[in-house]
């Protein structure tokens, strides 16, 4: 893996926290540094990806309620069995 080095400006404050953290670990600040810019970008990143998801799905879901009202819909309309498993997949997530 290729590596960049680059020079950031940190408060002073922090710059002691990392250090902290990296004496009581064992690491370099560099690895800190590494570890908790990846995590970032991951969890930024995934938000991002599940934001998009739901856009579309939500899309969908319009496009199947004009659907159901053209045709008619009788107790659950295609939207609304779309709805019922979002929700499913969201309890699954807890």
């Amino acid at each position: 893996m290729a590596v960049e080095k680059f020079s950031i400006s940190l408060p002073e404050e922090l710059v002691t926290s990392i250090d902290e953290i990296a004496a009581r670990e064992g690491l370099t600040r560099s690895a800190i540094i590494r570890e908790v810019t990846a995590e970032y970008v991951g969890k930024r990143t995934s938000e991002t990806y599940e934001r998009e998801r739901r856009a579309r799905i939500d899309g969908v879901i319009v496009g199947f309620e004009r659907i159901a009202e053209q045709w008619g819909s009788d107790e659950r309309s295609v939207a609304d069995v779309l709805q019922e498993m979002r929700a499913a997949e969201e309890g699954l997530g807890d």
